[in-house]
Order: structure tokens, then sequence, then C-alpha cells
């Protein structure tokens, strides 16, 4: 935690910021044949602070950001604070000998969030009781492979697999302090769709063969909500121990499933035009979503550094769609972090006010492919940039955060694996509301 830095201009830009994240978000979705698996590429949806550390949130609180991972840390939210967050990533799809290579860049929603502060302690220097709303993307599925062979006795053909969509979640909660404990629920609903399409075509120098394509799409939606709570233990006047837990149930998520067997032609825009529709049906059915917890541990001197680590398990394994079991790894990651102030009060330098980041991150993907569970590894750099304000009389306070990734999924005895890099663009717009008037 930190004191805001009062040196921050008023960004009236809050309605255009959440404009570019939603018009970015249909832009371009994540590129990736890993994607297939289970419900899509999984994303990192954390606050930008958060991501310059590696990711770190279970035990991380900042009066100027809103942590949606752990909902204990809505009590410590110091300001009406408009969160919102825009991702850049560049990544490369590879063989082990690099013959097979294909890259893609992307523009990606990250979340927006809304954290008010509703009651103060005695002494009104600290938030006691906070509220936060928010969307943000849970899963993204986006990939076309093609796949050229020979069905024996009958001819050359070439297989092509589309996917689209992904999962997103829209959120409320609470958290509460009682002395040095605090706890804090979410509570929301988990919606979206998978569009997957196998088309087949049959290749032949003499005779035409229009493409066949099977063809399922899935909505699935769930009510959600996942709990957290927050231990401080004071070590001196300005710093702190704290130790955070956060955990969420799994359980069947109403689904339904339009499957669908046609003919198809692509056209001149490389979409597929139906032809003629051999079967069409629709069912019901459940969708299993996996549970999971995080601990996680941090020392917090305020105003100037703060250490942080955490582990996490989600039990992928417990994925099931419409009664059948996906061959899915349970998710085991270390997170570490640190953050870095030289001098945020007395500094006359801006650049001794700015909050330095670094961090990193391993563990395991969700995604097995030939029995093997893909890891995964990263390591992240940032910074909190305030924004000076346009006079000593605004309540206004803004920060831009920024950070770095780059990482990898897969490893040297996988078939495949995935580089990518990520660059993340935060804004921390934050007021003081509800204040009332001292004179007429």
């Amino acid at each position: 935690m930190r004191f805001v830095i009062l040196m921050c201009k008023p960004a009236r830009v809050a309605m255009l910021a959440a404009g570019v994240l939603f018009s970015a978000s249909g832009m371009s979705q994540v590129n990736s044949p890993f994607s297939r698996f289970g419900i899509g590429d999984l994303y990192n949806a954390r606050n930008v602070a958060s991501k310059g550390m590696g990711g770190i949130a279970t035990s991380y609180t900042d009066i100027q950001s809103v942590n949606f991972i752990n909902p204990a840390s809505y009590s410590k939210i110091g300001f009406v604070t408009f969160d919102v967050g825009l991702e850049t990533e560049f990544r490369t799809f590879s063989n082990q000998e690099k013959t097979d290579r294909y890259q893609s860049a992307n523009i990606l929603f990250n979340y927006v969030a809304l954290g008010l502060p509703i009651k103060k302690s005695k002494d009104k220097l600290k938030t006691v009781w906070g509220l936060a709303f928010g969307l943000r993307p849970i899963s993204r599925i986006k990939y076309d492979i093609q796949d050229f062979g020979r069905i024996p006795g009958i001819d050359s053909s070439v297989t092509e697999y589309r996917g689209t969509g992904g999962l997103y979640r829209a959120f409320a909660g609470t958290g509460f302090s009682l002395g040095n404990l605090s706890l804090g629920i979410n509570a929301g609903w988990v919606f979206g769709q998978q569009d997957i399409n196998t088309y087949r075509t049959l290749i032949n120098d003499t005779t035409f063969y229009y493409t066949a394509n099977f063809g399922q799409n899935t909505s699935i939606n769930k009510f959600m909500a996942d709990a957290g709570m927050m231990y401080s233990i004071k070590t001196s006047k300005k710093s702190e121990i704290r130790i955070g837990v956060n955990g969420y149930l799994g359980g069947d998520a109403n689904a339904s499933r339009d499957v669908v067997s046609q003919t198809s032609f692509f056209n001149s825009f490389g979409s597929a035009d139906t032809l003629d529709v051999v079967e069409r049906k629709s069912m019901e059915g459940t969708y299993t979503m996996p549970a999971g917890y995080s601990v996680g541990i941090s020392y917090d001197k305020i105003n100037d550094i703060m250490l942080s680590a955490e582990y996490e398990i989600v039990k992928w394994t417990d994925l099931d769609n419409f009664g059948q079991s996906n061959k899915m790894g349970d998710i085991n990651m270390f997170r570490a972090g640190a953050q870095w102030i030289p001098d945020a009060i007395g500094g006359k330098q801006y650049f001794r006010q700015v909050a330095y980041r670094a961090g990193f991150f391993t563990g395991k993907d969700y995604v097995v492919v030939n029995d093997k569970q893909l890891p995964v590894w990263g390591v992240t750099v940032g910074g909190g940039f305030p924004i000076k304000r346009y006079n000593a009389y605004s309540t206004q306070y803004s920060t831009v955060n920024l950070s770095f990734e780059y990482g990898r999924r897969g490893g040297n005895d996988t078939p495949y694996f995935e580089r990518y890099f990520r660059l993340n663009l935060g804004l921390a717009l934050s007021d003081i509301w509800f204040i009332p008037r001292q004179y007429d």
C-alpha cells in the first residue's frame, strides 16, 4: 500500500478510455492453436500494477487501484477510482526445429473496474469498507489450423480447424476491515460462447468437391462467487506484513449447444457460406467449472518498498462439458514481485516519485499436449507514473500504469511452444467524492 502522490492532473477521459478498450477488444483476439483446448486461452486479467510485479494479487493492496482478484482489498480503496487496462501482445508460435513459425499481434481488452470507498475509520485516515464493480475477460478462443493429408482409398484432403469466442465475467464485490482483518466477496456472472468449426475439403485434379463442415456453437452462463481475506501484522509505524488468501468454488454452468453438419464453400473473403444443411440439432447441458485458491504474503513499507509472493492452484482436471471430460492439467503457479518508490512525498524530481516494479512467475498451464502439461514462465517490469494536477485545489488524482512482460509457454520436450511479449497500459482515475460542503 502507498499514499497517492498528490501530483496528478484530472484526466477527463474515462468514457473515452472505456470506449477505446471495448473497441480494441473487437479489433483482435488471441491467435493461438493452444486456445483450442479447454475453455480457450486463459487470460491473466489482473490490474496493470499487479502485472508489473509478476501478477501478484492475493496479498496486494493499493489505495488507487482495484485489485479484483482478492475482494478483501476493497476495504483499502482510498478514493473513487475508475481503473481500466489495455494490452498489446506479440506472439510467436513455432515447433522445436523452428521450421514452422507463426506470428501475430493483438490489441486486447484487459479490464474495466470502478472502486468506491464507502466508510472511513473514526480518524478519517483509512477506508474500512469499500465496493467495486467491473468486467474482465476469463478466456479467449482464436485459432485457424490447416492439416493436409490423404484419406486412404478416397482422395487427398485438407482439414481446417477454426475457433472463436471466449468467456467474460461481470462482477460486483465488497470488502470491509475488522481491525487487522479484512474480508471480502465478489459475485457475478460468467458468460460467453465457443464457436468451433471443422471443415474438410477433398482435393482432386478433375473433380470439384464442396466443403463439409461440422460446427458447434456453445453458450455458457453461470453465477460465480469468490471470497478473500487479508490479515495485517504491524512491524513498525510505517511497515506491515500482510497475509492473503482467496478462493472460489467450481460447479456446473448452464450451457446450450447448437450442432450443425452442412456443406459449404469459402467465399472471396475467406468465410464459409452454407450450401446445404445435412443435420441440425440443439441441446441443453452443463459445463463443469473448476475450483481454485491462492495464498500470498507481502512486506509493505509505506511510500518505500513492497515485496510479495504467492502460490495459486486451480483444479482444471475437473473441467467437464456436456458429460465429456477434458484432458486438462491443474494449474500450479508461483509469482513474486516488488515495488519501490524512491521518494514519494518529498521528492522534487519527478522520477523519484514513480513507483518502479518488477517480478516473475513460473508454473504449469492447464493445456496438455502428448500427455505432457505445458510449463509456463515469464518476467515483468513496470511502473506507476503520476500525472500532474492542473491546479492545487483539484481533488482528482491520476496515475498511468505500464508493465512489460516476456514469457514462454511450452518446454523443450513439447512439440510446439509459444513466446510472447506484452505491453500493458492502465489508467487509474481517482477523485474524492461524497464530501459534504463546509461552506455555502
